[in-house]
């Protein structure tokens, strides 16, 4: 065999001038074994060398873009184990074949037999390229080929972009996704996007966006509440502007209601009352007007807008608050609470449900422990004392008795009248016997009746007293 040619050189020469190649070469790719005499005859025949002609020449096919597709060819009796690889892009005044007085130089690739299909990437688009080819079989390398011109298509303009999507990011931001022309994948050598152009259409006009690289989505700012808008998007390459995608569904930027608040928090629960607080939402450009609660003794409130008699709501809290003394709750009962922000544009959504929180629960009144006489006349007396501490439930009558004796072993009860002056509960007595006195008052409400106040004398037998100025 003969010996393999050095990477990037040229195979060896034959050892004689080959004959001419055998339509099966030109047919099959296989090669032609020449016969050469020598100068002596064994037994009346001459001896033989083998001498290797050229390899058929390679189909080359243009791949788009700036690339081609190599095929070597040959039959598989020639054995071929290895094959090279040599192209040059070619130069001024060339065209159909390389000058061999043209000394650029050539690049040299080696490969298995088993490759039959070489692409080559990155060429140089719209510029003739030349190919030829070498075999290596058992009986060594082959000549190489005739070279065979082919030219890199150029890179075409992008394809379509596929639709885009969009969604609503913020008040005033759109989120806007798309998919890379369908193309792309072979235009990733020379064709690869550069730019894409985004569009963004409204009933009154439009603009044009520009984006720097090769990306799949955008976020579009200063976009206005309460307006439809339409988006497209086109790919630049090289070559320059693709087509516009199609139209995108309609985006409504929606008001900017203020966001969902988180939940409240409940502290100093009593039997009517309960300190609320919340967070204010963001800082935004479109500020908070009020602030609303709701609350229930249900397990939940109901889904959606209805109403039923257990839910309460609070309108009209002002927006500088950041908590709030909710009043006339029942005692004894459990409370859930949620809040929600308003603005010009409208209610926020309600926020997630509060901790469960219990008022106090109910009982009977406090003890009296303040009871007086301020006016004290000979059948005419005022009794006088501070309202009772209710302990969750409205105090409803009270309960007056009185008695002769010290031990009390005659009082009589009786239901007064009693009217409120300011921060006092009082009652008149009149037509009252000459006689000393005691006094005792008790208060009622739902759950009961309070214990009596201590005893206070009066002592009508003697001259009339006036309380003192």
């Amino acid at each position: 065999s003969s010996p393999a040619p050095p990477p990037g050189g040229r195979p060896p020469a034959p050892l004689v001038p080959s004959l001419a190649r055998p339509s099966r070469a030109e047919s099959s790719g296989a090669m032609a074994v020449a016969v050469a005499a020598s100068g002596s005859t064994i037994g009346g025949l001459s001896p033989i060398s083998p001498v290797l002609c050229g390899a058929a020449e390679p189909i080359v096919l243009p791949v788009p873009a700036a690339a081609v597709k190599v095929l070597p060819r040959w039959a598989e009796e020639d054995g071929v184990t290895r094959w090279r690889l040599q192209y040059r892009v070619a130069a001024v005044g060339e065209t159909e074949q390389p000058s061999e007085e043209n000394m650029q130089p050539w690049t040299e690739l080696e490969l298995r037999d088993f490759t039959r299909e070489l692409p080559l990437v990155g060429l140089q688009h719209g510029a003739v390229h030349f190919f030829k080819v070498a075999v290596e079989t058992p009986n060594g390398w082959s000549d190489w080929s005739t070279p065979v011109a082919c030219t890199p298509p150029s890179p075409q303009l992008p394809g379509k972009c596929a639709a885009v999507f969009a969604i609503v990011k913020d008040d005033t931001t759109a989120l806007v996704r798309w998919t890379k022309p369908i193309d792309y994948a072979a235009a990733v050598n020379c064709g690869e996007i550069q730019r894409y152009k985004l569009t963004v259409a409204w009933p009154t006009g439009h603009r044009d966006i520009i984006i720097n690289g090769d990306v799949d989505s955008y976020l579009v700012p200063d976009l206005e509440c309460l307006t439809d808008y339409r988006f497209q998007v086109a790919a630049e390459n090289v070559t320059g502007w693709g087509d516009h995608s199609d139209m995108s569904p309609v985006l409504n930027m929606p008001p900017p209601v203020p966001p969902r608040l988180q939940q409240p928090t409940l502290r100093r629960a009593t039997h009517h009352t309960a300190v609320i607080q919340w967070q204010h939402p963001p800082a935004s450009s479109t500020p908070v007007d009020s602030f609303s609660f709701r609350h229930t003794t249900a397990e939940d409130f109901p889904e959606g807008t209805a109403m039923t008699p257990d839910v309460t709501e609070l309108h009209d809290i002002a927006p500088n608050l950041s908590q709030f003394l909710i009043t006339k709750l029942k005692p004894g009962q459990r409370y859930i609470f949620q809040v929600r922000a308003i603005n010009k544009y409208g209610m926020g959504i309600w926020s997630d449900n509060s901790i469960p929180i219990h008022t106090s629960a109910g009982k009977a009144p406090n003890k009296i422990n303040d009871l007086s006489v301020p006016n004290l006349y000979r059948s005419f007396i005022t009794l006088r004392w501070h309202p009772a501490e209710e302990n969750g439930y409205e105090v409803t009558k009270h309960l007056l008795r009185y008695a002769t004796k010290s031990d009390m072993s005659d009082a009589q009860e009786m239901v007064p009248t009693v009217a409120r002056s300011g921060d006092f509960d009082s009652c008149d007595l009149k037509h009252l016997k000459k006689a000393s006195y005691l006094f005792q008052v008790a208060a009622v409400n739902e759950a009961g009746m309070s214990e009596w106040s201590d005893p206070i004398s009066v002592d009508l037998t003697g001259e009339k007293q006036l309380e003192n100025a």
